[in-house]
């Protein structure tokens, strides 16, 4: 029987030789040679054509799927499908104050224009910002004005009610599409048949149409293509619907992503007879370039999941992280978890990258606005300060040295290398775990020559308690603690083992630290290697089970460095961060032994 003819190849030659073994299975052609015959320059041909089908056949099928899909057109249409709108270039934001100086001032305010241009110059590049708003600049002196708070955003605004693309839709309903990839599209503003001095037809950009009706003043915007967006309006059923010959105007800003992110020398021109000195607040961040490819078929199924709306955890971590791409990382969690609990609240962790450990009152203010109607009326979102928690490494690591021609400090530098690059991937974030067995590998994988390893990780809070002043301090681990056998005097300190215990701090001008007592109770007890003594005996409890600590009153005179340690001695040599915490490991935790190998 012949072979069935089955071509799936994407390779011109593999489609060839298919060709000729299944002419060479028929009787006509079983001993034909192929070779330099005029039948091979026909199979080339047929070859070819059915390269050509086969690779327009299978991108178009990939280009079909989210999943598959190469082109960034595809996956924006896939994403305008699951009503998704994928993030544009979005301008850095700045915070600073004007004092404006101007002797011809006779009033008590002076206006600072919506639009008004800010310069600077940052690695080397200049930069504009402008105002999104009017802000008013009270008087603080004879001719002396100040305005606080005030947000300027990078980029150009196009000028003054500039036309954009019209066209009408095959349903005769008029759109506008953006001609510019890197517009920002918060900053858009929609005027129809509107003058330029006027403010009056403003329509509003609308995300959904809860609420909406036949004759609000509402725009929409969408994705389109090569990047780009447009803007439609509501067929005068979710909005009112502007006809072909109305003068549809729009304004948005043109912006450079994050490249200004971290200016912070500002300039403002104000008018002739005025000078003026800005102040700043906040650097410029939050600029970001437009969202990648990546990212839209990650969060475009998510967003048909939440629907713009917080109603889990993981729904305020996906709008977050969605909306403001300088956040790194997000946690969302119950407020019955604070210390002390607050029902009715769900409590927010934000990171935003190394060096950004803080979170602005500016910024916690707009990622609230951007919640507020997302959220259900019962329940109140609040950003707390991020918390983190680390680890300890002791590392021993056995190596042969007659496999190698590294020396012990060029081994150990490919180590820590290799454990900084783990630390990358695996954790620098909230609800992370540190699997042993995993980092172990990546160690005995450093280099040929390491024989074996082991690690001892223990896990600890930095407290950074305010001097002299009292406090009651709750650490909450969430797993479960090594107990210890009841500590006894008689015993000694030298083969006690806590299952908590904190670096050395002082204390009445006494050198102490404290540990549990293995009966759930915390004593504080002299530092001092050769005659340690107990001075207090319950100065807190803990709860062997949860991995909670609670101290009473306590109190410190003074401490090295920036924090005192709070180390737990878990039972799973796993080590996984607390609800609320971000896990991390700093280079100045590892300790690497390296011995040979005998």
């Amino acid at each position: 029987m012949a072979n069935k003819l089955k071509i799936t190849e994407l390779d011109f030659e593999s489609n060839k030789q298919q060709f000729i073994d299944y002419l060479k299975s028929q009787t006509q052609f079983k001993d034909y040679d192929f070779e330099g015959s005029n039948m091979s320059v026909l199979l080339d041909v047929l070859a070819y054509n059915t390269y050509q089908n086969n690779f327009y056949t299978n991108m178009a099928l990939n280009e079909m799927f989210l999943d598959s899909a190469v082109l960034r057109n595809s996956i924006m249409s896939h994403a305008k499908e699951l009503n998704y709108l994928p993030r544009s270039t979005k301008s850095a934001k700045a915070v600073v104050n004007v004092t404006i100086t101007d002797q011809t001032v006779v009033g008590q305010t002076v206006t600072i224009p919506q639009y008004a241009l800010f310069t600077t110059t940052y690695q080397g590049t200049n930069y504009e910002f402008v105002t999104d708003k009017a802000y008013v600049a009270q008087k603080v002196a004879p001719y002396t004005f100040v305005a606080e708070n005030v947000e300027i955003f990078e980029g150009q605004m196009l000028a003054s009610f500039e036309r954009e693309g019209y066209f009408v839709d095959e349903d005769g309903l008029l759109k506008v599409i953006l001609s510019n990839e890197t517009a920002d599209i918060d900053s858009i503003e929609v005027f129809v048949d509107a003058e330029a001095t006027e403010d009056e037809n403003v329509f509003v950009r609308k995300n959904d149409i809860f609420g909406v009706g036949p004759d609000d003043k509402v725009f929409y915007v969408e994705p389109y293509y090569d990047g780009r967006y447009q803007i439609y309006f509501g067929n005068n059923i979710f909005g009112v619907q502007p006809t072909e010959i109305q003068d549809v105007r729009v304004k948005y800003r043109i912006c450079s992503g994050s490249a200004p992110n971290g200016a912070s020398q500002f300039a403002i021109s104000v008018s002739e007879t005025s000078t003026a000195t800005v102040e700043t607040v906040e650097a410029a961040q939050g600029g970001a370039e437009r969202e990648t490819t990546e990212s839209i078929r990650y969060f475009a199924p998510k967003s048909i999941q939440i629907q713009e709306r917080a109603i889990t955890a993981s729904d305020y971590e996906i709008l977050l992280k969605q909306k403001f791409p300088e956040i790194k990382s997000v946690a969302a969690y119950g407020g019955e978890k604070l210390t002390p609990p607050q029902y009715g609240k769900v409590a927010i962790s934000v990171y935003l990258g190394q060096g950004q450990e803080s979170l602005s009152t500016t910024q916690s203010n707009s990622y609230i606005a951007y919640l507020e109607d997302k959220t259900p009326l019962a329940v109140e979102p609040i950003f707390v300060q991020t918390e983190y928690m680390y680890a300890d490494l002791h590392i021993d690591v056995s190596y042969n040295p007659k496999i190698t021609s590294k020396s012990v400090g060029q081994l150990e530098e490919i180590i820590r290398t290799n454990i900084n690059d783990f630390v990358l991937e695996n954790l620098d974030d909230f609800n992370r775990t540190l699997r042993l067995s995993k980092l172990s590998s990546l160690i005995d994988s450093s280099d040929v020559s390491i024989v074996s390893n082991s690690i001892n990780a223990v896990p600890f809070i930095d407290f950074s308690p305010d001097i002299g002043d009292e406090f009651n301090p709750t650490f909450k681990f969430d797993t479960e603690l090594i107990r210890p056998y009841p500590f006894k005097t008689s015993n000694g300190f030298a083969n006690y083992k806590p299952a908590f215990k904190t670096g050395c701090y002082t204390f009445n001008g006494v050198c102490v630290y404290l540990q549990d007592d293995g009966m759930g109770k915390v004593q504080m007890i002299t530092d001092d290697v050769e005659n340690p003594a107990i001075i207090k005996l319950d100065v807190g409890s803990v709860n062997y089970d949860t991995g909670e600590i609670k101290l009473i009153n306590f109190k410190a005179d003074a401490y090295t460095g920036n924090a005192i340690k709070v180390y737990a001695t878990t039972k799973a040599d796993d080590i996984s961060s607390p609800t609320g915490r971000l896990f991390t490991v700093r280079d100045t935790e590892v300790v690497i032994n390296l011995k040979e190998s005998r």
